[in-house]
This record gives structure tokens, C-alpha cells and sequence, in this order.
């Protein structure tokens, strides 16, 4: 083995080591951890779950709300109904604020990470906001990719484990996979921004098809967006350097000296290499068919479609007829105005007044910080029964503006929630 051989497996041994740790462990690891919290099967979830969650959220963000001693304690975080976030190096940031959002509530906005394999910070406030804009939940975006995410990672580990075994003319160009890494990722990230932007629903403000900001500082409605790469991005720049060095190397090396005949401890190595990988992805293919991760897919997709309605060429309107359009549309815009301002305050004043996080992330966006009402309506003085019979039937009837709250809700949360609200009038 010559020392450009040497250099070439350290360096992709290196980037193997980053892929393992920051991306291909904990993606494979939590796999379908989620959909078994949500499905009401915490008892299905393997023991090894909880010290990996634990591990990796060990100095991650944690919503203000969290209680402090449940941050990194998955069983814990489960206990209390806390939203959950996957374990893997998140890779971009996403951020909304607005000028009344206060920083001693939100001191860094409202935050949403994105990784390869899932979502992590404030997902579901983020969807309660996204909603009544008419955007589709996060969990939307990239939904193929993220499921696909931990067999990708599998193989890519594999392709690694390869590299470092064989000195091979065609194994060595595959190298290019790692290299355009981060590039990929801003390709699919790009993808589905536009797709978010440009695929809206009718909601209670109305606004135009647009693409969010992919890197730096924008704008959407009022409220301020920022989106920037974190840890994860860094960490796929890392190996994308790595491999391309490695790649460089190894074809130095075969170039002085011709690739020989593989021993048996090469072959052996591989075929170790091929049982594991196809070991994991059997494991991960399981627990995707045990928590019916296809038909939450399919559920989701359809969902989130667009329905596109039958139009009719319409005849040219008469003089009176144009003035009406344009003053019912100057009301619209006055209206739409209103109800962003009116979001704004009660996003701002969520942190202030003290009711339950569940009330605070569901509710008070739309209907008040203390059910003041705003966008939705008042709910003070509503009492529990009368609050909670409506809140059922919504339920029942899958009524549109409030099922991306029923989503995450169950029955006895629900009574809860119209418990807490029907004590508001006594504040």
C-alpha cells in the first residue's frame, strides 16, 4: 500500500465516521419512533430509543415551554405530550418573527429545523400559522426523501466501506455520490420551498404564489423570515471535502500503482460490510411496514391536494359590474389586513399570558392569548360542555380550519383544553 492509498482510506475513513455519527445512527436508529408515539404504541418503542434520543437532543433547542428536566428525556417528553423532534444533525434553519412576537417568549423567533430524515423545534406552531395562510403542513416537504432517508444513508455507509476495502477504477467514481452531498440537499431543500409557496389552500389570510427565502432574510405577509444552514450542512461540507480528497488520492494511487487482485480478507470485508448493510435495511424496512409508514403517506398526500375548480369563460362585465368587483376586493384587502395584524398580536402575546402549552401552540394563535378572540372567535365565557361538544363535532365532521389542530389532539385533550378555556371568564 503506497501513502497515497493510506491517505485516501484515512480520509474517507474520516468522512465515514462523520456520516455515522451525525446522520446514519440516529436516522436508523429513531426510525419510526414518531408514527408509534402518535399511534398511541410508546410500548413498541425498543428500549436502545431512549438514551439515543436522549443523547443527541442533549444540548439541541428546546421550545421555552418544555419543561427544563423533560429537554432530553424522551420518556419524559412522551409523558407530557411534548412535541418531538428527530435526533439526527439537523442540517438548515427555517425562522419566522414579527415585530410584536416578544423575545423573552421567543428569543430565537420561531424556529423549525430541517434534517434529512424528519423536523425538529416548533413544528406544530409553525403549521397552526402556516394554516391559516394556506400553506400544507411541514411534514409536507420532502415526505418521499425523509422516508427514503435512512436507506439512502445505509447505502451510502456501504459505498464507504467499499471504498476503503477495494482499490477499484469504478468504485472510486462512485465517490462522487458523497462529494455532491450538500448539493443534493440544497437541490431537494430549493424543490420544495417553491413547492410549498406555489401549492396554497384557501385560507383565512389570502396571499399570493411565492417561493420563501432559501438562504438569508425574507419576507412573507408581515411576518419576517430567516433561513440559514446549521451543524448538519457543515457537517455534509465536511464529507463532501473528505471525499472528493480521498477520491483525488486513490486515483493518484492507482495511476502509480496498478490495482492487484483482492485477497480473501478484502472479499471477507465485503461480504461483512453487504450482511450489515442489508441487516439495517431489513430492520428499517420492518418498522416502516409495522407503523404503515406508505399509507400516513398517502394519507398526508392527499390531504394537502390542491383542488383546482371547473372555470367558465366569463362575459365581459358591465361598468357597474367592475365597480363592484373593485370595491369588494379593496374590502378584501382591508379585511386581509386585519386579520394579519390581528395574528401578529396574539402570536406576540402567547408567551404572556399564562395558560397551558397545549392552549398556547393550538389555540391562541387565532383565538386570543386568553380566548380575547381575534382571527377565530371570543371563547371567553363559552363553559366547558357547550366548548367541548363543538370542539368533538368539528372533530367528527373533519371541519377544515381546525384539523391541523385535531391532527395532534385526542379526545381527552380536547376535554382538557375546553376544562382550561371554560375557566377563562374567571381570570
Amino acid at each position: 500500500m503506497n501513502i497515497y492509498s493510506l491517505m485516501s482510506r484515512i480520509f474517507a475513513g474520516i468522512a465515514l465516521v462523520i456520516l455515522l455519527y451525525g446522520f446514519i445512527i440516529p436516522s436508523v436508529g429513531f426510525n419510526g419512533t414518531l408514527e408509534r408515539i402518535k399511534d398511541n404504541k410508546v410500548e413498541d418503542i425498543p428500549s436502545y430509543v431512549y438514551p439515543l434520543w436522549n443523547f443527541y437532543q442533549d444540548g439541541r433547542y428546546a421550545s421555552i415551554n418544555t419543561q427544563k428536566e423533560a429537554r432530553s428525556n424522551l420518556k419524559k417528553m412522551i409523558e407530557i405530550s411534548e412535541e418531538i423532534g428527530v435526533p439526527s444533525m439537523p442540517v438548515w434553519n427555517f425562522s419566522l418573527e414579527a415585530p410584536n412576537y416578544p423575545k423573552e417568549a421567543f428569543p430565537y423567533g420561531l424556529p423549525v429545523y430541517i434534517h434529512f430524515d424528519g423536523l425538529s423545534g416548533e413544528v406544530h406552531e409553525m403549521n397552526t400559522i402556516n394554516h391559516y395562510v394556506g400553506m400544507a403542513p411541514m411534514e409536507r416537504g420532502g415526505i418521499y426523501e425523509s422516508t427514503l432517508a435512512p436507506y439512502a444513508l445505509v447505502a451510502l455507509g456501504m459505498l464507504f466501506m467499499i471504498f476503503l476495502t477495494y482499490n477499484n477504477k469504478f468504485v472510486n467514481r462512485l465517490m462522487v455520490i458523497p462529494v455532491l452531498l450538500p448539493f443534493i440537499f440544497l437541490g431537494i431543500y430549493a424543490y420544495w420551498l417553491y413547492w410549498f409557496g406555489h401549492n396554497l389552500h384557501e385560507g383565512a389570510i389570502t396571499i399570493k404564489p411565492f417561493t420563501p427565502v432559501i438562504l438569508g432574510d425574507g419576507k412573507v405577509a408581515q411576518f419576517t423570515t430567516h433561513a440559514y444552514p446549521v451543524i448538519g450542512f457543515w457537517a455534509l461540507l465536511a464529507i463532501s471535502v473528505l471525499s472528493l480528497i480521498a477520491w483525488w488520492l486513490k486515483s493518484k494511487s492507482l495511476k502509480i500503482l496498478p490495482p492487484k487482485k483482492a485477497t480473501m480478507l478484502q472479499h471477507s470485508i465485503f461480504v461483512a460490510t453487504l450482511l450489515l448493510g442489508i441487516g439495517t435495511v431489513v430492520s428499517v424496512l420492518k418498522t416502516d411496514i409495522e407503523v404503515d409508514t406508505l399509507s400516513k403517506i398517502s394519507t398526508l398526500i392527499d390531504s394537502t391536494k390542491v383542488k383546482i375548480p371547473v372555470t367558465v369563460e366569463p362575459s365581459k362585465p358591465t361598468k357597474e359590474e367592475i365597480e363592484a368587483i373593485t370595491k369588494e376586493r379593496e374590502d378584501e384587502r382591508k379585511e386581509q389586513e386585519l386579520k394579519i395584524k390581528a395574528l401578529e398580536k396574539r402570536a406576540g402575546s402567547a408567551g404572556k399570558f399564562k395558560v397551558s402549552s397545549m392552549y398556547k401552540s393550538n389555540c391562541a394563535p387565532c383565538h386570543g392569548a386568553s380566548g380575547e378572540g381575534s382571527v377565530g372567535s371570543k371563547l371567553i365565557g363559552l363553559n366547558k360542555d357547550e366548548l367541548l361538544a363543538k370542539l368533538l363535532e368539528y372533530k367528527a365532521n373533519e371541519e377544515e380550519m381546525h384539523m391541523a389542530v385535531f391532527e395532534y389532539l385526542s379526545d381527552e385533550d380536547l376535554e382538557n383544553l375546553a376544562e382550561e378555556i371554560g375557566e377563562f371568564s374567571n381570570q
